[in-house]
């Protein structure tokens, strides 16, 4: 019976070809584009799933409830860790985590490797496995080191490198360290990221906050007992708090601070780590988290893009169904039970959709590396060979062919036989459910060309924005090995003579997101006039403002000429604000508490120092310590800038032939920081015009399975006087009504979806009227164009060869 089934149903396959191959083209598109965005989602969601004692391990974070709101940070002072693990025995593993980088040196080879610095409990928390090595024994030694198997094969080659010296250039100074171990190198999916692990007694100035309490570095992560209540361990961290942080306790009650419904202003708190990937509201996270909204965008796409293909092929199936029914009469007429014909139907569907799925399979592996490569994604089809993924694909198969194929059968086989046979079948039921479908089907397609249209505007708005600064003929370099060296003054003074050279100057932080992909912030506190300041502090060279072309509103900028403008600040109008002085120049503030108060010399209009997802926060920038200068500024002549960029790329490796030219332009540094929302706005770009594209197909079709039942009519409409394009009007204007009344169900669903995204970004454009009337003419054209096309054809047709047969 299945091997008969089979073959009528590839019969009629050929048979329908136009119809079923619109079937399969628009299924197929729909799978392909589903696949790549449900395993991007899948992606996603596996980060860090790899640690074995995920559901035990958590991030600790410091919540303060200050007078102008909650601040949740995961800069933790080095005195925390020793304290927690000897004051709670529900820590079974605790770990600190610092970042940095160095030079490694081994016999003749260097190279630059980032390096985390770690307690001894790091690898019983983490799940990094050692090919080689001990876990007890790798970190043992405040100079053992682990090294990834990447970075070991770099250095060493096939050599065995447990027990092997390597020197490196850690903080400008010479350091020896043996490598103790090697781990496997960890997947893409994973928050945590290093080169090397060194004990964190090796961190930048280790000794001197060793006692330190209110100076925070470095992130901490522990593993409790298994059992233990992370809530309940929460709550007896309130005394720790309490007993170690008085001195902050004190200084924002003392401002105004706000408690939370347990009277607390300053707790210790810890979050699961399993949720870092999504974690928004904690600064200072490892692994650049990413918005839950963003994968749960990608995932509603692709639901999108698959139901509307799946309505298409819903629709088709029941009107062919009904072209069908004379078919279906005499199968019955014959002895064909109901349940021989519905079977029948499905064995049809789940053909179509079974090449429609091949295909889709086939058109996603083709256009995954580009994919991968345009969203920066680390997936790949094996995935869907995991059980979970497997059961979805199959449940998905058989949900849309028992719907698509069962339903129109079902119709069919309500009616009776001589009705079916006369052809006398009353189909304004199934019309209804058409047209519900096909409303749905534009409603979605509408709805994704709102948010294409949101998206791209703020876009343009974040691109176009003026951020304070010069960033189109500005140049940001990062020195590398080169930071805390002379490598400034050496660059200044051989690029002083060049013609296209304006000027040039140095950071510790630089602007935007660069090619070293190295983002920082630093921030200090102090107390004035009886309550507490906190500011940005941004440590740069002379010619800080004239290269990047801020504006000074008071005062005066640096200048050599002053010898006390070592201790000297210039500080931005938010700053000035918070110290509620309106002519701050000449004020003293005390930054540092064992250090002199430093003099305000200027007064800079504020400017974006940090993406417009933020406010412009309180700015202080110094001159001081040279040597922490990670980043060069070139300013260029507005004369040919892509020759004077080619032509400073040949100095620089002329001036430092063993260090790589990392530098980009400033406007591809701010651009990069919106990486996130360009790919989202690409993917709704891109999955609007697949919707659009697949809702056309269908509404073609529908439009040709209209004509054709509508044949005699516009035939005796033609015999009768009826014009041309009074039977166009005629054939289109049921869409129409259609498309306008699916446009307007969308509004509200994209305004509330577009309305909640924009609320991320600090600075955001205004949802016009005119966005919503631009989609709903976007969809009208293309339908109204899409119907046109078979109404024309069908009035033109010669009605005489439309009544013949009647």
């Amino acid at each position: 019976m299945f091997k008969n089934n089979l073959k009528i149903a590839w019969r009629n396959l050929l048979k329908g070809k136009t119809f079923n191959l619109i079937n399969i083209a628009g299924l197929s598109v729909a799978v392909a584009c589903c696949v790549l965005l449900f395993l991007t989602v899948v992606y996603e969601f596996s980060y860090d799933k790899f640690h074995k004692n995920l559901p035990d391990i958590y991030q600790v974070y410091l919540t303060q409830n200050r007078a102008k709101g909650i601040e949740r940070g995961t800069a933790m002072p080095e005195p925390l860790t020793p304290a927690l693990k000897a004051e709670y025995p529900d820590v079974q593993f605790i770990s600190r985590l610092g970042q940095g980088g160095a030079e490694i040196s081994y016999k003749s080879k260097k190279i630059m490797e980032s390096i985390g610095f770690v307690d001894e409990d790091f690898l019983n928390i983490f799940t990094f496995p050692l090919e080689k090595g001990s876990v007890k024994t790798a970190l043992h030694d405040l100079h053992n080191i682990v090294i990834t198997e990447y970075v070991a094969k770099a250095i060493f080659g096939k050599e065995n490198p447990i027990g092997k010296t390597l020197q490196f250039k850690l903080y400008n100074q010479p350091q020896s360290f043996v490598v103790g171990g090697v781990a496997k190198d960890f997947p893409d999916n994973s928050s945590i990221g290093f080169d090397v692990l060194i004990r964190f007694e090796n961190y930048r100035n280790y000794q001197q906050n060793l006692d330190k309490w209110d100076v925070g570095n470095h992130s901490t992560y522990v593993k409790l007992n298994a059992g233990t209540d992370p809530t309940a361990f929460e709550k007896r961290l309130i005394p720790f708090a309490k007993n170690h942080f008085k001195e902050d306790i004190s200084n924002i009650k003392r401002d105004g601070a706000k408690p939370d419904a347990n009277g607390n202003v300053f707790t210790v708190n810890i979050s699961p780590f399993a949720k870092n990937h999504f974690n928004n509201e904690l600064s200072g996270l490892e692994g650049s988290p990413i918005s839950r909204v963003y994968v749960i965008a990608l995932l509603a796409i692709g639901i999108f893009i698959l139901l509307i293909a799946c309505i298409n092929f819903i629709n088709l199936n029941i009107a062919r169904a009904f072209n069908r029914a004379r078919e279906v009469g005499v199968r019955k007429t014959l002895g064909a039970g109901k349940w021989q014909l519905l079977v029948q139907f499905w064995t049809e569907t789940a053909l179509v959709c079974l090449i429609a799925f091949g295909f889709g399979l086939l058109i996603s592996s083709l256009i995954l590396p580009l994919f991968a490569q345009n969203f920066k994604s680390h997936i790949h089809l094996n995935m869907l060979l995991q059980p979970g993924l497997l059961l979805a694909s199959f449940s998905t198969f058989f949900l849309i062919t028992l719907i698509a194929g069962f339903y129109p059968a079902w119709l069919m086989l309500r009616y009776k036989t001589v009705l079916v046979l006369k052809g006398t079948v009353n189909t304004t039921k199934p019309g209804q459910v058409r047209n519900v479908l096909l409303i749905t089907q534009f409603a979605l397609s509408t709805l994704l060309i709102i948010c294409t249209l949101v998206t791209w505007q703020q876009m343009q708005y974040m691109q176009n924005r003026p951020l304070g600064y010069n960033r189109t003929e500005v140049i940001s370099i990062p020195l590398g090995n080169l930071a805390g060296t002379n490598a400034l003054d050496i660059l200044r003074q051989k690029l002083q003579g060049s013609p296209e050279v304006e000027s040039i100057t140095g950071s510790r932080i630089n602007l935007g997101l660069g090619n070293d992909g190295s983002t920082m912030t630093s921030i200090t506190g102090f107390n004035y006039k009886g309550h507490e300041v906190q500011s940005h502090i941004l440590q740069v060279d002379y010619d800080y403002l004239k290269t990047l072309g801020i504006q000074l509103l008071a005062g005066r900028d640096f200048s050599r000429d002053f010898a006390t403008d070592s201790n000297a600040v210039i500080i931005n109008e938010k700053m000035a604000a918070q110290i509620g002085s309106k002519n701050p120049v000449g004020t003293y503030l005390p930054y540092q508490d064992n250090k002199p108060p430093m003099q305000v010399v200027g007064v800079v209009k504020d400017y974006n120092f940090h993406s417009l997802r933020e406010e412009v926060e309180p700015l202080s920038i110094a001159i001081n310590e040279r040597n922490r200068l990670e980043y060069a500024f070139v300013r260029l002549k507005p004369v040919s800038l892509n020759a004077s960029f080619s032509h400073l790329k040949s100095q620089w490796h002329q001036i430092f032939p063993n260090t790589e030219f990392n530098g980009s332009w400033l406007n591809e540094n701010t651009e990069r920081q919106y990486q996130s929302e360009k790919r989202l706005s690409n993917i709704f770009i891109g999955s609007a015009i697949i919707a659009i594209l697949i809702s056309c197909i269908g509404l073609l079709a529908m439009a040709m399975m209209t004509m054709v039942q509508r044949t005699k009519e516009v035939g005796i409409r033609k015999v009768l006087g009826s014009s041309i394009s009074g039977i166009v009007i005629l054939l289109s204007k049921d869409f129409v009504k259609l498309v306008l009344l699916a446009s307007v169900l969308a509004f509200p669903v994209a305004y509330w979806v577009m309305h909640n995204w924009l609320q991320s970004f600090a600075y955001r454009i205004e949802i016009s009227w005119w966005i919503f009337g631009l989609a709903t003419l976007i969809a009208l054209v293309i339908a109204v164009a899409t119907v046109s096309f078979q109404a024309v054809k069908a009035a033109l047709a010669n009605p005489v060869k439309s009544l013949r047969s009647e």
